[in-house]
C-alpha cells in the first residue's frame, strides 16, 4: 500500500508544526484507539437495542386481537394477579351513590322575607302620605297644619294624612305608587284585588305585622323545591348544612327524613296554620284574602340541593375504594393461548407477566449478543476489505468517518421506526411497516461513495443493511430494499458534475424504491391495496429525502474531516479562483500550460478509472507557485531575455524548486484541500533538474568539493496517487511536447512512450499503485489529446512563401546548435542510452534497465529543463517518419515566419526552443 503523505515527514507537514505531532500521537495511543473503538461499540449496541423489549419477542400488542401464530405454554410458575377494573368501577360507582346527597338549608331567609314586608308596608305608607302632603300644601294649607299638629310622630302623622283622605283617593295613589315601592321590593306582583285591600286601608301597622309573622313561621320550617327526591333520599339520608348569610353553621346528617321537608304543595297548609293564630284581630273577608294570598306567594323553598358538594363528597368516597385485585395461578407446560385462538388483552398481560421476572437476564443476552453480532461483522468485514479488495484501504480518518456516518443512519433509521409506530397508532388501516420507506436509508452509502470510493461505499452497505434490517423488526424485505436503493445511489453519484446530480441521484433512488416495493407486493399478492400504493409513495419519497439530506450534510462532513469531494472540486475548477486570477495575470505561459495539463489529465485519468475531476482541477493548481517569479520560467519569458544567463547553475536551481514551496505557501493561504496540495507537492517527484546539474559539473572546479546531486532534485514527495502521477507524467509530456518539431502523431506517440519510461526508470512511479496496464492506457489518451491539439493545418496561398528561405536557414542553425551541445556533453560522461518504448513497441510495456548501465545525458534531463534533451528525442522519432525533410522544412518555415512577426513583439511564445537556455521549471 502507498504510504500515506498526510502522516510522513513532508513538505505537507511542515505547515501543521507541532500541533499535528501532539494529535498524531494522541491518535497512535494504543489506549486511546481502544477507549474510541469500545465507546463506538457500545453506541451501537445502544442504537440497536433501544426501545427494544425482551417480551416484544413472543408477543407484541399489536397481535391482540387476533390469531395466535402459535401455542404459547408458561415457561414456569407463576401467580397472575391484574386489577379488575371492571369490577372497581362499579364498586366506585356503588359507594359514590350511597353517599347522601348535601343540602343547604338558609336559615335568615325567612327574617329576610319578614323585612321585606315591612319594608314594602312602611315605603307604601310613606309615599302615599307624602303624595297628600304635596297635595294639601297647595290646596288646603291650613288643613295640613291642623294634621300634622294632630300628630306626633312620622308614623302618626302619615297615618293621619292617610285617614284624611277618601278610600278611593287612597286606592289610586297605591296603584300609582305600587311598581317602586311595593313590587320591587317583595320581588313579586300579587293581584289587584289583594293590593287594593291593602291600599284602601292604607297598608295599615297591624295589617303589616300579621303578614310579616305568618311568612317568618311559615319559613321556619324545611322547604324544598321537589319533595320527591326527598323520598329518594331516604334511605341513605342526606347532609344538611344550616347556613346564616351564606355562612356555614353546622352540618349534620339527617337519615329520618319524614315530614320534616314540605313542598311547594305544602306552603298553604302552613299559611293556614299560621293565619290561625295571626289574623284573630283582621277583619273584613277582603283583607284576610289579601293577607293569605300574598303570604302564600312570598313564601319560597329555603333548602335547595347542593350539587358541588354532594359531587365532591361522592368523589372522594369514590377515590377511597382501593383497586379490586383478580388472581390466577399458573403451573408450568399450562396453556396460556393456543394456536389459532384469538389474542386478548388479558392474555398479553399474562405473558408480558410470565417473562417479568426473566427480563433482566433476557436483556443482558440481548445485549451480549448484539455486542458480539457488531463485533463479528465490523472484524469480518473489515479483514475481508483488506485482504480481497485492493482499493479499500481506509485511514484513520476514513475509519472515524465511516463509524460516524454508520451511527449517524442507525440513529436517524431508529428515529424513524419510532415515528412510525407513533404514526400507525392514528391510522389503523395502514401497517407500520409502510412508514419505514419514507426513511433516507440510502443516503449514508452515497455519502461514503460520495467522499471516498465504490470500495468503502459497498463495505458501508452491506454492515449497515444487515444492522438496519435488524432495526425493522429483522424484516429480509427492508433489507433487500435498503440494499437496492443504496447501490443505485452509490452508482448514480459515481462522478458529480454538478450540485443538481444529487437530487437527480435521490430520484433514481426513488424509482427504484418504488419498484422493489412493486416486486415484494406481487410476491405476496397484495398489489392492489391501498396500502401498497401508500408504500410506493412513501419509497419514493424516501429516495428524493436520501438526495435532500445527502446535500444538507455534505458541507458539515467536508468541514468537520477535511475531505475534497466532488461538490467541493467542482468549486474549485471555477476559473475564476483568485489563484487561478492570479496566475494568468502574472504567468499567462504557465497559466495556459496548466490548462493544458489538466486536459492530458483528465483524459487519462478516465481511461484507468481514477478520479478525472480530482485530476483536471489538481493540475489547474500545481503551477501557482510561479507566479511568484514568473521571469525564471522558460514558458514566461520573452525573446532574448533569460535571467538565468547571469545567475549560478545552484541558484538556478533553487529558484526552479522554490516554485513547490512558493505554491504550497499559496494554497495553505488560501485553504485549498490537501489533496490539491498534494498535486503541488509531487507533480515533480524528486526528479533532477538535469540541465542545471549537468551545466554545474561542466564548471566544476576541482579545487571546490564536488556537485552534490541532491542539490539540483525536487524535495519531492514522489506521487503516492494514481492523480498525482498522472499529472507528474503530463507535466513533462506537455513542456516537451511544445517544443517537438513537426508534431505528427507518429512523433507524439514516440515522445509520450519514451517521456513515461523516464519517470518509470528514475523511479518516481514507485510509491504509487499504477500497472503497466495503467501506464499503457495513459499512454493512449495522452497520445491522442496530443494528436488532436497537435493537428495538421493547411497552408494558404502565399502564406509562408517570404520567409522560407530564412526558416531553412533557422532550422539548420538550430539543429548544428544542438549537435554541439551533445557532443560537448559526451566528453564529460560516459553515454548509455537507456531502454525506450519505440513506436513499433506496446505503449506501456516498459523495462528498467539493467543497474548497470548509466542514463544517457539527453535521456536522463528532464524535459522541463532541457530543450536539447526534447530536440534529441524528436531526433530519434524523426528517424521512422516518412518525408522528414519536407516536414521539417515546413516547420521550420513557420518558426521562421513566426521570428520574423516578433521582432516587433516582445511577447514570447512558449511553445519555441530556447538557443541559450532550455524551458526552465516546467517539466
Amino acid at each position: 500500500m502507498p504510504k500515506d503523505t498526510r502522516w510522513t515527514k513532508s513538505v505537507l507537514v511542515k505547515a501543521k508544526g507541532s500541533r499535528e505531532s501532539r494529535l498524531r500521537r494522541f491518535v497512535d495511543n494504543v489506549a486511546v484507539q481502544f477507549i474510541a473503538f469500545g465507546a463506538f461499540v457500545a453506541a451501537l449496541v445502544a442504537i440497536m437495542t433501544a426501545g427494544f423489549d425482551v417480551r416484544d419477542r413472543v408477543l407484541n400488542d399489536s397481535i391482540v386481537g387476533q390469531v395466535a401464530p402459535f401455542t404459547i405454554e408458561a415457561t414456569r410458575d407463576f401467580s397472575f394477579s391484574e386489577k379488575d377494573h371492571v369490577a372497581s368501577n362499579r364498586l366506585r360507582e356503588e359507594v359514590a351513590l350511597s353517599v347522601p346527597s348535601v343540602y343547604d338549608w338558609q336559615e335568615s331567609l325567612s327574617e329576610t322575607l319578614r323585612d321585606d314586608v315591612r319594608k314594602a308596608f312602611s315605603g307604601m305608607r310613606q309615599a302615599m302620605a307624602e303624595e297628600i302632603r304635596e297635595s294639601l300644601e297647595t290646596q288646603a294649607p291650613a288643613r295640613l297644619e291642623e294634621i300634622v299638629a294632630q300628630g306626633d310622630g312620622t308614623t302618626i302623622a302619615a297615618r293621619v294624612l292617610l285617614e284624611s283622605v277618601t278610600v278611593e283617593r287612597r286606592s289610586r295613589l297605591g296603584h300609582q305608587l305600587r311598581a317602586d315601592h311595593f313590587d320591587t321590593i317583595v320581588k313579586l306582583r300579587i293581584s289587584d284585588n289583594d293590593f287594593d285591600a291593602f291600599a284602601r286601608r292604607g297598608f295599615p301597622v297591624d295589617v303589616e305585622n300579621v303578614l310579616a309573622a305568618m311568612v317568618a313561621e311559615a319559613m321556619s320550617h324545611l322547604i324544598v323545591a321537589n319533595v320527591r327526591r326527598m323520598e329518594r333520599e331516604s334511605e341513605h339520608g342526606i347532609y344538611l348544612r344550616r347556613l346564616r348569610d351564606d355562612k356555614l353553621l353546622i352540618e349534620y346528617h339527617v337519615t329520618d327524613l319524614g315530614d320534616r321537608f314540605v313542598g311547594p304543595d305544602g306552603i298553604p297548609r302552613l299559611i293556614e296554620e299560621a293565619a290561625r293564630r295571626e289574623m284573630i284581630s283582621v277583619h273584613g273577608a277582603d283583607l284576610r284574602q289579601a293577607i293569605l294570598a300574598t303570604a302564600t306567594l312570598m313564601v319560597r323553598p329555603n333548602t335547595t340541593f347542593n350539587e358541588a358538594k354532594t359531587l365532591e363528597k361522592r368523589k372522594t368516597a369514590r377515590d377511597s375504594v382501593a383497586d379490586q385485585i383478580l388472581s390466577e395461578e399458573f403451573r408450568k407446560g399450562q396453556i396460556v393461548v393456543d394456536k389459532g385462538h384469538i389474542v386478548t388483552e388479558r392474555h398479553y398481560r399474562i405473558i408480558q407477566k410470565m417473562l417479568e421476572d426473566e427480563e433482566s437476564l433476557q436483556q443482558t443476552q440481548i445485549l451480549a449478543g448484539v455486542a458480539v453480532l457488531c463485533l463479528l461483522l465490523l472484524m469480518t468485514l473489515f479483514v475481508f476489505g483488506r485482504k480481497n479488495v485492493r482499493r479499500f484501504q481506509p485511514r484513520p480518518k476514513d475509519i472515524v468517518f465511516m463509524g460516524t456516518t454508520l451511527l449517524m443512519m442507525l440513529l436517524f433509521t431508529r428515529m424513524g421506526t419510532a415515528m412510525s409506530h407513533a404514526i400507525a397508532e392514528q391510522s389503523v388501516l395502514i401497517p407500520v411497516q409502510a412508514w419505514y420507506f419514507a426513511i433516507p436509508v440510502a443516503a449514508g452509502g452515497m455519502l461514503i461513495r460520495l467522499v471516498l470510493n465504490s470500495e468503502h461505499a459497498i463495505i458501508f452497505t452491506i454492515l449497515f443493511c444487515i444492522l438496519v434490517g435488524m432495526i425493522a423488526e429483522n424484516s429480509l424485505f427492508f433489507t433487500a430494499y435498503t440494499a437496492l436503493g443504496t447501490l443505485v445511489g452509490i452508482t448514480t453519484v459515481q462522478h458529480v458534475k454538478h450540485r443538481m446530480a444529487l437530487m437527480w441521484s435521490g430520484l433514481a433512488v426513488g424509482a427504484v424504491n418504488a419498484v422493489s416495493i412493486v416486486a415484494f407486493a406481487l410476491i405476496g399478492g397484495e398489489l392492489f391495496q391501498v396500502a401498497t400504493l401508500l408504500q410506493i409513495g412513501l419509497g419514493f419519497a424516501g429516495g428524493l429525502a436520501a438526495g435532500f439530506f445527502l446535500s444538507a450534510v455534505l458541507p458539515l462532513f467536508e468541514a468537520v474531516f477535511s475531505y475534497t469531494t466532488d461538490i467541493k472540486l467542482l468549486e474549485l475548477a471555477n476559473l475564476n479562483h483568485p489563484l487561478l486570477r492570479e496566475l494568468i495575470l502574472r504567468s499567462p505561459g504557465s497559466y495556459h500550460h496548466s490548462m493544458m495539463v489538466g486536459s492530458l489529465c483528465e483524459s487519462a485519468a478516465e481511461s484507468i478509472g481514477c478520479n478525472p475531476l480530482l485530476a483536471r482541477v489538481g493540475s489547474y493548481y500545481h503551477d501557482i507557485g510561479k507566479a511568484k517569479n514568473p521571469q525564471y520560467f522558460a514558458e514566461n519569458q520573452r525573446i532574448n531575455e533569460n535571467p538565468h544567463d547571469k545567475l549560478k547553475p545552484n541558484m538556478s536551481a533553487l529558484i526552479i524548486k522554490s516554485h513547490v514551496k512558493d505554491g504550497l505557501d499559496m494554497a495553505r493561504q488560501n485553504r485549498l484541500p490537501v489533496e490539491i496540495q498534494d498535486f503541488i507537492a509531487q507533480h515533480h517527484g524528486t526528479s533532477l533538474i538535469a540541465y542545471f546539474y549537468h551545466r554545474a559539473k561542466e564548471q566544476e572546479d576541482p579545487d571546490i568539493p564536488e556537485v552534490d546531486e541532491k542539490d539540483y532534485r525536487y524535495p519531492g514527495p514522489k506521487p503516492q496517487s494514481r492523480e498525482t502521477a498522472i499529472c507528474l507524467l503530463a507535466d513533462s509530456i506537455e513542456a516537451a511536447s511544445r517544443s517537438l518539431p513537426n508534431p505528427s502523431p507518429a512523433r507524439l506517440k514516440g515522445l509520450v512512450q519514451t517521456m513515461i519510461n523516464k519517470a518509470f526508470t528514475d523511479g518516481q512511479l514507485d510509491e504509487c499503485d499504477l500497472t503497466l496496464k495503467d501506464l499503457n492506457s495513459i499512454a493512449k489518451a495522452f497520445t491522442r489529446i496530443l494528436t488532436g491539439i497537435y493537428h495538421h493545418r493547411p497552408e494558404y496561398p502565399g502564406q509562408n512563401q517570404g520567409s522560407k528561405k530564412d526558416a531553412d536557414k533557422e532550422s539548420t542553425r538550430q539543429t548544428q546548435e544542438i549537435e554541439g551541445r551533445k557532443q560537448k556533453t559526451t566528453k564529460k560522461q560516459r553515454v548509455v542510452t537507456a531502454s525506450r518504448l519505440t513506436t513499433d513497441s506496446v505503449p506501456g510495456a516498459i523495462a528498467r534497465p539493467h543497474p548497470t548501465q548509466e542514463t544517457s545525458t539527453s535521456e536522463g534531463l528532464s524535459a522541463a529543463d532541457s530543450s536539447s534533451d526534447v530536440w534529441e528525442i524528436a531526433q530519434e522519432a524523426v528517424e521512422d517518419e516518412p518525408k522528414v525533410n519536407d516536414a521539417r522544412r515546413d516547420n521550420a518555415a513557420r518558426k521562421g515566419e513566426e521570428a520574423s512577426r516578433d521582432k516587433d513583439d516582445p511577447s514570447d511564445d512558449s511553445t519555441k526552443p530556447r538557443r541559450a537556455l532550455p524551458r526552465l521549471g516546467t517539466p
